[in-house]
């Protein structure tokens, strides 16, 4: 059995990125993180702020050893949002902003503007693999990064490295690290946002303890420790959106007529943490199928419970957020997933490894911070 564990957004990725806020004179959204703040007493020439994608605590703990630069300067191990997955957890962090606040609930969303599901990253139809033209996300729920909030203050320089930040467009964990270390150069008070693809991408397609994954892992642990040879006067902090967990069983929904007929949409948001539009008439037999078949694997709360109960954390709730909710989510607490395949659409994605859901290997990240000497 998987320990549950909830998000607790005072001590989470929202509060890191506003203890950069705070430490960049810039008005901030919610409390700050205290692990952080005690190294951010001190001035810096330059803060740096790696998210590597999908390196929860479980993975370094499984696929580095004690004496690795990564795990040596692990400080604290804070929690990710709810769902932690890339799209709601990296745009808490790029805001200082929690899900509801942002309104970036998950990988793909229901539009009731285009009567379809989007998937909000690559600004297409999750079902059909259709390109729209307009870009949804930046239209409906636009946001300020945070190296946007610390520019428009004036007072200090920040800069967006990597693929979903905008700015220096590099894809390489190489190219990345020559791009922090050239940008840290530069003379004045500085902070640089970056962000890597991996090792989510190959955990995905190999599972958490596959030696591709050990191998990724070992490879960035030796490119940030080379990273840090290069930076004066300068805070590293490193961290992950979320962690993995290996999934058991791929259940396809559309396949259990006794679901399938209760739904008046098909569902949204993850496979981990799922939204269902439900027909008024048939809410009463969803709840029942639903606990017989996957009352033991997840928690299903109708959306009301879900806010109430601060999944998505705190703050004003973006006008779209509560719509993408549908009428219940779903949230996994072991190791299946829940996919949905509409008549015609494309098929959906079989993975080794998912996240989005409630386990502690998914929840938790780590805090790892390194300080270069003047």
């Amino acid at each position: 059995m998987n320990k549950v564990c909830k998000p607790d957004y005072k001590n989470s990725l929202v509060n890191l990125s506003n203890s950069i806020l705070q430490y960049f004179e810039c008005p901030t959204h919610h409390s700050s993180l205290s692990a952080l703040d005690s190294f951010l007493q001190q001035d810096y020439q330059t803060v740096v702020l790696l998210v590597l994608d999908g390196m929860g605590v479980d993975m370094l703990e499984h696929n580095l050893s004690e004496k690795s630069f990564l795990r040596k300067h692990m400080v604290e191990k804070i929690s990710s949002v709810f769902p932690p997955t890339t799209t709601a957890a990296t745009t808490s962090i790029y805001t200082g902003l929690t899900p509801q606040e942002h309104g970036w609930a998950g990988w793909q969303c229901y539009f009731k503007e285009y009567d379809t599901n989007i998937e909000l990253f690559l600004n297409r139809d999750f079902y059909s693999g259709k390109n729209l033209k307009l870009n949804v996300g930046q239209e409906f729920l636009p946001h300020k990064k945070l190296f946007e909030q610390i520019n428009e203050q004036g007072k200090y320089k920040a800069y967006g490295v990597a693929r979903f930040f905008g700015g220096y467009k590099v894809d390489k964990m190489n190219e990345i690290c020559n791009k922090i270390a050239e940008l840290a150069k530069e003379k004045e008070k500085k902070f640089i946002l970056a962000y890597y693809k991996e090792p989510d991408s190959v955990m995905h397609h190999t599972g958490c303890y596959s030696d591709k994954t050990k191998t990724k892992i070992k490879s960035l642990d030796r490119h940030v420790e080379e990273l840090t040879k290069q930076l004066k006067n300068a805070l590293l902090i490193v961290t992950a959106d979320h962690g993995l967990i290996d999934v058991s069983e791929d259940v396809r929904l559309e396949k259990i007529k006794e679901i399938n007929d209760c739904l008046r949409l098909p569902p949204a948001i993850e496979p981990r943490a799922v939204a269902f539009y439900i027909k008024e008439d048939k809410k009463q037999v969803f709840e029942k199928e639903f606990q017989k078949r996957f009352g033991k694997d997840f928690i299903l709360l109708t959306s009301e419970e879900y806010i109430k109960q601060g999944y998505a954390g705190e703050g004003m709730m973006h006008p779209k957020f509560r719509e993408f909710l549908g009428d219940y989510m779903a949230l996994a607490t072991e190791d299946r997933i829940l996919q949905y395949q509409t008549e015609g659409g494309v098929d959906s994605i079989e993975f080794k490894a998912h996240h989005a859901g409630l386990t502690k290997k998914e929840m938790i990240i780590p805090l790892i911070v390194h300080i270069s000497d003047k």
